[in-house]
């Protein structure tokens, strides 16, 4: 700043005081008084054994020693504005399509990934059905509906899976319907198909309630192989919905919060089950005067 300050006095034309004040000075002489310029060195110069001062400066007047300090003020830039980013923790929904036609009520369920990971190119949403039995009604499926897999900003694959499996649970209303957590083997009770999870180790297990009053049991499972998966069930209007996530070991290390939080946002609504006989709801076979 100093070096800089100097530069400027050096370079400013400052008038004499009797240049100010004298109207009645000749051409001549205005001229060479107004041509006149401060001779102003930095202060590394002085103690330069070969500086020399320059006797014919001409000291400053007050009123343009006060001109010089208001031309010289330091500029004080404004605060920087730095452009606005996308927030990398902000999640969009993902929703799963309703089963009509079948033991239990139809519902729409979501939940959220980040916003930032973009469905795999070429990827779509499958949806499959098991045949668990058949009864008087006809057969009884479980559905499995696996969305597209997901990329990162990087374009790298966030999880090996991400699925809702559903299937009929005529009589209960909730997921402790079906007794404490503690004992529910969730590696086999819900027919999660992934490689040795039949042997792994329950890393955590808890319930969960939502904003609606849905009841939740997860589960974090570790497999043998290193893959995590995450469990999360509830029980709705007869149907039983299972969201479970499946990761290896290096996109459990780069993403594990986010699919947590996949976990912790699924949402399934608190509905009654059909009063409807098993038959109407599955084929539509009541009339208004009975069934058909």
């Amino acid at each position: 700043v100093h070096g800089a300050m100097s530069l400027c006095i050096a370079t400013v034309p400052v008038l004499a005081p009797y240049a100010v004040r004298g109207r009645g000075l000749s051409r001549r002489r205005r001229a060479g008084v107004t041509s006149r310029v401060v001779q102003t060195r930095a202060s590394s110069q002085k103690t330069d054994p070969g500086f020399a001062e320059d006797k014919s400066a001409v000291p400053l007047g007050r009123r343009a020693a006060l001109l010089l300090s208001v031309s010289l003020a330091v500029f004080v830039p404004p605060p920087l504005t730095l452009p606005a980013f996308a927030d990398t923790n902000t999640s969009s929904s993902v929703r799963f399509e309703p089963i009509p036609n079948e033991r239990w009520s139809a519902v729409e369920i979501t939940t959220q990934v980040p916003s930032s990971w973009q469905t795999r190119p070429g990827q779509r949403t499958k949806q499959s059905k098991f045949m668990m039995y058949t009864d008087s009604y006809g057969p009884n499926y479980r559905y499995t509906t696996s969305l597209a897999k997901f990329v990162d900003t990087d374009g790298v694959v966030t999880a090996n899976m991400i699925s809702l499996q559903v299937q009929s649970r005529g009589g209960q209303d909730s997921i402790t319907d079906l007794g404490p957590i503690a004992n529910i083997d969730a590696a086999k009770a819900f027919g999660i198909d992934t490689e040795d999870i039949a042997l792994a180790e329950v890393v955590s297990s808890n319930k969960r309630n939502d904003a609606k009053k849905q009841s939740y049991y997860e589960w974090e499972l570790l497999c043998p192989t290193g893959t995590r998966v995450l469990i999360s069930a509830c029980i709705s209007g007869g149907g039983l919905y299972v969201l479970s996530v499946e990761a290896t070991v290096a996109q459990w290390e780069k993403n594990a919060d986010a699919l947590r939080n996949t976990v912790e946002n699924f949402a399934v609504p608190v509905v009654a089950e059909s009063t409807l006989d098993v038959s109407n709801r599955i084929y539509n076979s009541a009339s208004d005067a009975g069934f058909q």
